[in-house]
């Protein structure tokens, strides 16, 4: 059996190379150069990580951490700013802050209060937002719970249960998530289908789903419904129509 070693990063402008470890913790100012196989990452103050990271176990970042490659982990938390150059999985991720990843996410399941951007698809059983998202791929999900303080956005949703809210009033919550990002108010999306599905200042081409319900500031181009349909009069639709 391999024993693992810690690995202790502090100071700053400190580094070390990559490797099997227990727990890898980046105090201060620190880099790896290499890919990184550890029960648990935590980064506290700014760190670049030049390779790929699995981590059976938690990634913490508490500051700015750049991963320029995969990064693979049990449970992942943004407290901070996190960059992700290549493609993330993770079991849970939550981002209270800012998050890019650059290759596509999966997951079981993501919460976001903040900003999360994907340049990718995102998959995950739940998906809950309180803040902003972006994924410029198709958002792939069981169930999806947004509160839009600020704009999303997403090329495709799909799911079985989706449930979009305008908060009322202006929160400090809201104006801090706003200024992580430049503009919008609504959830802007090419399609969006489902089971269950409920909307509000949404601006969408196509919903389709068994059951429908759209409120007030929304904007689609067609809905198209299975079972059933109700649309508040503050709703702007094109056409709509049952099928199946």
């Amino acid at each position: 059996m391999t024993v693992r070693a810690d690995l202790n990063i502090d100071g700053i402008m400190g580094g070390a190379g990559g490797g099997l470890y227990r727990n890898v913790t980046i105090n201060g100012h620190g880099s790896v150069n290499g890919n990184i196989d550890c029960a648990t990452f935590t980064s506290n103050g700014r760190s670049v990580v030049r390779g790929e990271v699995v981590a059976s176990g938690q990634v913490d970042v508490n500051g700015l951490a750049v991963f320029e490659q995969d990064v693979e982990a049990g449970y992942m938390h943004v407290n901070g700013k996190a960059e992700v150059g290549g493609f993330l999985g993770a079991g849970r991720l939550r981002v209270d802050g800012h998050m890019k990843v650059g290759a596509g996410l999966s997951g079981e399941s993501v919460e976001v209060n903040g900003y999360l951007g994907v340049k990718g698809s995102l998959e995950a059983e739940s998906f809950r937002s309180c803040g902003s998202f972006r994924v410029d791929g198709l958002l792939n999900i069981g169930s999806l719970q947004a509160e839009l303080y600020a704009g999303c956005q997403a090329k495709e949703i799909g799911g079985e249960t989706i449930e979009v809210r305008k908060p009322s009033g202006n929160s400090p919550f809201g104006q801090w998530v706003r200024s992580l990002i430049f503009g919008g108010d609504h959830l802007i999306a090419e399609t969006i289908e489902g089971d269950d599905i409920y909307l509000e200042s949404t601006k969408a081409g196509v919903v389709r789903g068994k059951r429908v319900k759209l409120g007030p500031g929304c904007e689609i181009g067609v809905v198209e419904y299975s079972e059933s349909y109700d649309q508040h009069p503050e709703a702007k639709v094109t056409d709509s129509r049952r099928i199946g």
